[in-house]
């Protein structure tokens, strides 16, 4: 496939270049550009996604270009090289978004699809289709809630004093003053 740019070539000897992408990556090269998002992580783990697509394309533009009608500065072809592709195209945001978007075109599936493979088997798929809710008795009774539990004291002259227990019923303390 090929992308046509505005000349990045030293002086502008012209008005458009084309850049030249590879049908398909090299198992290779994908499997290096997933684990380029393994080191963005690594190294940045709040990580968003537009990071996430950039650094893809950036890993499309390198590993995909294969030829392209760039010419340095003695005005001889410029060879591929991926140090050449990070000063002539991934240094020009203009040139970047044009070749980007061709890789983008071209690679995301074959690099994007066993990672989304990956990630939908590591997590359950939803909505459930059996309850998530805790298993229940349908033969048994409900429990009975339990009675608030106070403690209340009350001076009855000098008789004593009653007092409420948690199970509900009353006990009975004699006062000092009737005890004597």
């Amino acid at each position: 496939m090929i992308a046509t740019i505005p000349c990045p070539c030293p002086g502008t000897p012209h008005e458009s270049d084309t850049v030249t992408l590879r049908d398909a990556l090299a198992p290779r090269d994908a499997m290096a550009i997933s684990k380029d998002l393994v080191v963005l992580y690594a190294e940045d783990p709040d990580s968003t996604a537009g990071d996430v697509l950039a650094v893809l394309t950036e890993g499309y533009v390198l590993r995909g270009i294969e030829a392209w009608t760039l010419v340095g500065m003695d005005g001889k072809p410029l060879e591929v090289t991926k140090g050449a592709i990070r000063d002539v195209i991934l240094s020009r945001l203009d040139v970047f978004s044009l070749v980007g978007e061709v890789a983008d075109d071209l690679y995301a599936e074959a690099v994007m699809l066993p990672l989304l493979q990956r990630a939908s088997k590591s997590s359950p798929p939803t909505p459930t289709e059996d309850s998530t809710s805790a298993p229940t008795d349908s033969g048994s009774k409900p429990p009975t809630p339990s009675r608030p539990f106070s403690t209340t004291t009350t001076p009855m002259d000098d008789i004593g004093q009653t007092f409420a227990s948690p199970g509900g019923d009353s006990s009975f303390s004699p006062s000092s003053a009737s005890a004597a």
